[in-house]
C-alpha cells in the first residue's frame, strides 16, 4: 500500500467512523475495544456480540484460516478499515436463498448474447486486488488491506476461499467476486467490474454453480438493490444462524466453472 496509501487509509478510515450515522457508536467501540484488548485472543461467541456498535464481537488477532472458517460457521467474519481486524456478526444480513433466484428476461438475453467468459479459481489474487482497487469517481477506502488480502490468499490456498472471474473476448479480466465457503452457505465478500454487467454475470454464475453443487444460500452481508431484485432478502441473526445449522448436501467436487453464460441463461431454479 505504501506510506502515502497507508496514511490515506488511516485518514479515510477515521472519517468512516466520524460520519453522523456512526459517530454515536464511536465511544461504544472504544470501550468495547478496550475490553477486547484485555480479554486477549479468543474465538467469538454469541455472548460477545455487542449492540453498540451493532454486531461487534471482539478483536481478530491475526486469525488463521481455520479460525476464520470456524468463526464463519458461527456467523462471524473479520473486518476493519484501520487498526486490528475485528469480529462482526451484524443483526441483519443480506441473503440470497438459491431456490428463490429470479433472473429477469432481459438479463437472460444478456447472458445468451454476451461474449464474456466465466471461470472459477483461475485468478483469485487478481480478483482480490481488483476488489481492493480504487473505484473511479469515489473516495478510496477499502477493508481489503494488505493484511486482509494475505489472510484471504491463505484461505484460498487452504481451499476455503474461491473466486469467480469474468473475462472479455480479448482475455481481459473485467469482473469478479470472491468469498468463503461456509457450506451450506457461501459468504460473498466483495465484487468488482470494469465493464457493464460483468459483476452481475459473476454473481449469477456463482448462484448457478452453488445451486448445482447443493448449497442453499449466499450471504452478501449488505444487500444491494440488484440482489434484492433477484430475490435477495434481509434476514435477522438468528435466522441466519439457523441457515448455517442446516444439513449440507453440497458436493465436495473441485471448484471449477460448470456452465457458460448461455447455459446459465437457461437455468430454471428448483423451488424447494
Amino acid at each position: 500500500m505504501g506510506v502515502v496509501g497507508g496514511a490515506r487509509q488511516i485518514v479515510m478510515g477515521a472519517g468512516y467512523w466520524l460520519k453522523p450515522a456512526r459517530i454515536r457508536d464511536l465511544p461504544h467501540l472504544t470501550l468495547a475495544m478496550g475490553s477486547a484488548l484485555a480479554s486477549g485472543a479468543k474465538m467469538p461467541e454469541a455472548a460477545d456480540i455487542r449492540s453498540r456498535p451493532p454486531g461487534f464481537a471482539g478483536i481478530a488477532w491475526n486469525p488463521a484460516p481455520a479460525a476464520v472458517v470456524e468463526a464463519a460457521r458461527r456467523g462471524f467474519y473479520p473486518h476493519a478499515h484501520i487498526g486490528p481486524m475485528k469480529w462482526w456478526s451484524p443483526p441483519r444480513r443480506g441473503v440470497m436463498m438459491l431456490d428463490e433466484v429470479h433472473l429477469p428476461k432481459r438479463f437472460r438475453r444478456t447472458l445468451r448474447n454476451t461474449d464474456m467468459v466465466v471461470t472459477i479459481d483461475r485468478a483469485f489474487q487478481r480478483v482480490l486486488e481488483a476488489c481492493a482497487a480504487p473505484r473511479p469517481g469515489r473516495p478510496h477506502l477499502t477493508w481489503l488491506t494488505p493484511r486482509a488480502q494475505a489472510l484471504y490468499n491463505r484461505l484460498h490456498a487452504a481451499g476455503h476461499a474461491h473466486s469467480v472471474e469474468v473475462w472479455d473476448s480479448g482475455g481481459n479480466l473485467v469482473g469478479g467476486v470472491f468469498g468463503v465457503d461456509v457450506d451450506p452457505v457461501f459468504s460473498a465478500l466483495s465484487m468488482f467490474h470494469t465493464v457493464d454487467d460483468a459483476s452481475k454475470l459473476a454473481i449469477v454464475s456463482l448462484y448457478h454453480h452453488l445451486s448445482h453443487r447443493g448449497f442453499i444460500a449466499v450471504d452478501h452481508q449488505v444487500i444491494s438493490g440488484w440482489v434484492r431484485d433477484l430475490g435477495g432478502v434481509e434476514m435477522d441473526r438468528d435466522a441466519y444462524g439457523a441457515l448455517l445449522d442446516r444439513p449440507s448436501a453440497a458436493s465436495p467436487d473441485a471448484w471449477r466453472a460448470l456452465f457458460t453464460p448461455a447455459q446459465t441463461a437457461e437455468w430454471r431454479v428448483e423451488h424447494r
